[in-house]
């Protein structure tokens, strides 16, 4: 079996970590560090932990070769720090606090806990170097650490607030073309109708159609995003024929020209006028500044 490196470091990504920053002092005196959530304890006795540099880091021999290193683990307002670390950005402890130990070993400052460390043992590993070093100096600030997974940082503060459940509302509207024009409402927005919780979008939306006399076939979905952090609006494209009741006709090639109120729809509607002129549509999901355009089958 052949193994896809990308496919590989996405599952290893599943594992949620801790965040740190490891470190040390170069034999010329300079400072070194780097990002790492390769991290674990090994031993209490004797008490022994291990990080892993990898090779591809300009700094892996002397890491490798050296005779103490410390290991900062961030706290969870550090994510800053811990993006400089990951950069290629020199000097790199010019920009924060820190504090030496032992023979000059540098810890980040405000850190959940610390960890200085004499090389126990540096055993080759594939494209990584298991960094096996013995305690000399420890702290613990008690504070909360930064953690990292597939989706990125995340915090036990951010935690809490996902924990209360915040009940989701739907806004379902319709993209209506009219032979090379599209509808809008007088505030220059599609017509569109809030979803009652546990009822179907389209089903709403036929019904809001159908009330307000509007003709429609709908066909596909064009958009799905959030609003807010708990609003979401989802696009039905269709078409029309003729004058509809409180619509206004506007000519597809000057959407992205026409003063639309709302930022995510001017945008979107921009987007629609270049996949209409090239006749090739996609399914937007994401929310009002980002996301994935995923190609559409056409009938």
């Amino acid at each position: 079996m052949t193994l896809d490196m990308k496919s590989l470091r996405a599952a290893f990504g599943r594992f949620l970590t801790g965040v740190t920053v490891v470190s040390s002092r170069a034999p010329n005196g300079d400072l070194l560090g780097f990002t790492a959530n390769s991290f674990s304890s090994v031993s209490l006795d004797p008490p022994l932990l291990l990080v892993c540099p990898g090779k591809h880091l300009s700094t892996y021999e002397i890491f490798r070769d050296c005779k103490e290193f410390g290991v900062s683990i961030l706290s969870e307002n550090q994510q800053d720090i811990s993006n400089l670390f990951a950069s290629s950005i020199e000097d790199r402890f010019d920009a924060v606090g820190w504090t030496a130990f032992g023979d000059g070993t540098p810890l980040i400052d405000g850190r959940a806990a610390g960890f200085v460390c004499d090389t126990h043992q540096a055993v080759e590993a594939g494209d990584h170097v298991v960094l096996i070093g013995k305690v000399t100096h420890y702290d613990d600030a008690a504070l909360p650490g930064l953690g990292y997974g597939p989706d990125g940082y995340f915090t036990r503060a951010h935690e809490r607030s996902a924990e209360a459940p915040q009940e989701v509302t739907t806004r379902a509207s319709a993209l209506l073309e009219d032979q090379g024009r599209i509808l809008l409402t007088e505030d220059r927005d599609l017509p569109s109708v809030e979803v009652p919780p546990g009822q179907s979008p389209l089903q709403t939306l036929l019904g809001d159609l159908k009330a307000r006399k509007i003709a429609h076939a709908l066909s596909v979905v064009y958009a799905v995003y959030d609003e807010g952090a708990a609003h979401r609006r989802i696009v039905f494209r269709g078409t029309t024929t003729g004058p509809q009741q409180g619509l206004k006709a506007l000519q597809i090639n000057t959407l992205p020209y026409a003063p639309i109120p709302d930022p995510a729809l001017k945008s979107m509607l921009t987007r629609f006028a270049q996949e209409h002129a090239a006749q090739s549509f996609g399914l937007y999901i994401g929310d009002t500044k980002d996301g994935h355009i995923l190609p559409t089958e056409e009938d």
